[in-house]
């Protein structure tokens, strides 16, 4: 539980570092609350994806290995099961969903997709540090996921027209930045042997 708590800790200090440095933004704006909640269940999915899920590696683990891992698949579909390419596409459907829910600059397929094609590489390239198999198949089926969260987002759109309407942004990007934020902060401050 501990180790949970501090990877937990490590992810989301700089988002709320940066959201308590521009708290001034929420001033005058009604969607507040609503805006904080959202963005803070986005940063929890985040999380859940790259640490729990995928389980990145961090600056810590490169210096107790000494290395970086060689095992990198560039071979699309080499994989074996089925389960693995099934669960890869569910991880990533969240966010392809969240994306558009929450801001309204995410609305575009395109700076979605990029969304999750460059979060799935991110997660992949650091995996290096901790020698895990960086494997081109996962970026697929991720970036797969991120369409078909993409698509639900837009049913779901057709069917609740108001859905995402009162969107608020602080910043250009902003979903970027909390990714960006939470996983530097994994791989610069999580150090899970510390605890030991």
């Amino acid at each position: 539980m501990i180790y949970v708590l501090y990877s937990l800790f490590c992810f989301f200090i700089p988002n709320t570092v940066w959201l308590f440095a521009n708290r001034r933004k929420f001033q005058g704006n009604s969607p507040t609350v609503r805006h904080l909640v959202w963005s803070y269940i986005f940063m929890f999915y985040c999380y859940e994806a790259v640490q729990d899920a995928a389980g990145i590696g961090t600056i810590w683990d490169f210096l107790a290995y000494g290395k970086l891992d060689e095992t990198i698949n560039l071979v699309p579909f080499s994989s074996e099961g089925a389960l693995t390419y099934i669960l890869n596409i569910i991880m990533f459907m969240p966010l392809g969903f969240l994306l558009p829910l929450i801001w309204d600059s995410f609305r575009k397929p395109r700076k979605v997709i990029l969304t999750g094609f460059f979060m799935s590489l991110g997660i992949e390239l650091c995996q290096l540090f901790c020698l895990r198999v960086t494997d081109v198949d996962d970026l697929i089926m991720n970036t797969i996921g991120t369409v078909a969260g993409y698509l639900i987002w837009l049913l779901w759109k057709r069917i609740f027209p108001k859905a995402g309407k009162d969107s608020l942004e602080l910043c250009r990007n902003e979903p970027i930045l909390y990714l960006t934020l939470g996983m530097l902060g994994i791989v610069l401050l999580y150090n899970w042997r510390w605890l030991n």
